[in-house]
């Protein structure tokens, strides 16, 4: 979301049209003269040429070459960008079972990216990869039946699918599974196993489940309460450029839970969150602009 090693070129044994060589009377022999050194090829011949390979696949029935040679017009990479192409290829491709394919197709209708944007044809290809156990199919489907786009609305099928994808280690997932449970929805209230997912999620980077579990560790819910352990995984989420994790941290350099107080920092922090329009970041910003001229 696979470029074969450019070829080599084997020189064999060229009749090269020389006479055999003659001693002279001297003895001495004549070295044949050398074969002129092979030209370059263009890295333009060699993306043809890897063009016209992908193709000789795909039209042989290769799905992988199928694939690949839809990404090719999708991107424009080594042939002029062409949709109808890309989605040919790729429907091809999907009808006979490839996953990445069937997942591509989702989100071409779901985003409307060369065919006209449409969900309900989104979630069928999504769950037909959802169903061979792709995991970001899985979580794109969650996020259908999250939103009740192109399926009815559903929150215990979301659950579930968000589930299967947070199994197979998939971060966005993880994230919202934990968002349910922090919720009770479509799943039974539970803490303990919100802070379970948002720390998978959280590992693995995504900003959204740094704060939250920042926020579960800041009022002690589903975790000891720790002010240390909340501002640690505010500044994560805060460096990534989350707004209210900024905003949250601040708080704290403020108050000097957790962390030192530290009023530049606050400030700081403040600003960051105000300047991606953080409401409750702007407000306080002008109040302190008043206090301290």
């Amino acid at each position: 979301m696979y470029a074969p090693a450019g070829r080599w070129i084997a020189i064999g044994m060229l009749a090269l049209g020389l006479e055999s060589p003659q001693l002279s009377a001297q003895s001495s022999a004549q070295s044949p003269a050398r074969p002129a050194p092979l030209r370059p090829r263009s890295a333009a011949t060699e993306a043809a040429e890897e063009i016209a390979r992908l193709r000789t696949r795909a039209e042989a029935g290769d799905t992988k070459a199928q694939v690949a040679l839809a990404t090719r017009y999708l991107d424009g990479a080594g042939v002029p960008q062409d949709y109808v192409q890309a989605m040919t290829w790729l429907l091809i491709a999907a009808n006979q079972g490839d996953v990445t394919a069937q997942a591509m197709l989702g989100a071409a209708y779901h985003e409307g990216v060369g065919v006209p944007q449409d969900d309900v044809r989104a979630a069928a290809w999504f769950r037909k990869a959802a169903e061979q156990n792709d995991p970001d199919a899985q979580y794109n489907l969650g996020v259908l039946y999250s939103f009740g786009q192109g399926v009815p609305r559903d929150i215990v099928q979301a659950a579930s699918w968000y589930r299967k994808a947070a199994e197979r280690g998939q971060a966005a997932a993880q994230s919202n599974l934990g968002v349910l449970y922090r919720d009770g929805q479509g799943v039974a209230q539970d803490n303990g196993q919100a802070a379970l997912w948002y720390r998978k999620a959280a590992d693995q980077g995504v900003a959204a489940a740094q704060f939250n579990l920042g926020a579960l560790y800041e009022n002690g819910q589903g975790v000891p309460q720790s002010y240390a352990q909340a501002a640690a995984w505010y500044r994560r989420a805060a460096d990534q450029g989350n707004a209210e994790a900024q905003f949250q941290l601040a708080h704290l350099y403020a108050i000097g839970q957790g962390i030192e107080h530290d009023y530049v920092q606050s400030r700081y922090w403040t600003k960051k969150a105000a300047e991606q329009g953080h409401e409750a970041a702007v407000r306080e910003l002008k109040r302190r602009e008043y206090r301290d001229p």
